[in-house]
């Protein structure tokens, strides 16, 4: 059995061990970076909860951060996320309905969707995300008329990997959920273990992270969720890129 390495922040790992166990494959969390809570955003979160028309959630990370805090069965506000994979965390914490992109799985989707031609003008969009996040949909809405808050409600902390487990285990590809965690990956590698790291094939969800493994010298990436991507192994075989 193959064996990926699954780059995401610590303790987010569980759908996509799931994923590659179907599929055949050995996964190995590989986790550069945990998610620390920023207490004081988090106290001030319910109020600016309670204000919004609709809420976005950038990431399965900033579900499993913000959402045990909030009261949802109280809340009339449209509640949208970057992609299935935080509608389904989003799920457990709350019973509404949840938007999000059938694809794209970045703001660009998002912003593409039609919910935002039915708000009406100067509605509040709560945006929940991590301190250093990008603006691109922040800032769109705000020139589309709405009225922005950006709740900035956890820190991304570097960890250090174990690349002893990465020289024993010989993985034949990596999974990279995001900019991030490919940088934080590159940053850590061993000198010696550079060039190994770089070989492996890799996949990932958005070109945009593509584009950032090839400026670390990977040459062999696949572009699309996991789901989609492992089942076209065959017996184990990694595809061929």
């Amino acid at each position: 059995m193959p064996t990926i390495l699954i780059v995401r922040p610590q303790g987010q790992t569980a759908a996509d061990i799931d994923i590659c166990t179907a599929a055949g494959w050995q996964a190995l969390p590989f986790s550069p970076l945990r998610l620390e809570a920023d207490t004081a955003a988090l106290l001030q979160l319910p109020a600016l909860f309670a204000a919004a028309d609709v809420v976005f959630w950038v990431s399965p990370g900033a579900v499993n951060v913000a959402a045990p805090g909030l009261d949802f069965s109280g809340s009339a506000a449209q509640q949208v996320t970057v992609g299935q994979a935080s509608a389904q965390a989003l799920a457990a914490y709350c019973a509404q309905p949840i938007t999000a992109p059938g694809s794209g799985h970045d703001s660009e989707a998002v912003l593409r969707l039609a919910l935002w031609q039915s708000l009406p003008p100067g509605a509040n969009v709560l945006i929940i995300r991590g301190h250093g996040g990008r603006d691109f949909l922040a800032q769109a809405l705000r020139q589309q008329g709405f009225k922005v808050t950006v709740a900035e409600v956890y820190f991304r902390q570097p960890q250090a990997l174990d690349w002893g487990l990465f020289a024993h285990s010989q993985p034949q590809a990596v999974y990279v959920a995001s900019a991030a965690l490919a940088q934080v990956l590159f940053a850590q590698v061993p000198p010696e273990l550079a060039q190994n790291l770089k070989n492996l094939l890799y996949f990932t969800h958005h070109q945009r992270i593509a584009d950032i493994l090839r400026d670390y010298g990977v040459h062999r990436i696949q572009t699309g969720t996991l789901a989609q991507l492992l089942p076209a192994c065959r017996k184990g075989e990694p595809p061929h890129d």
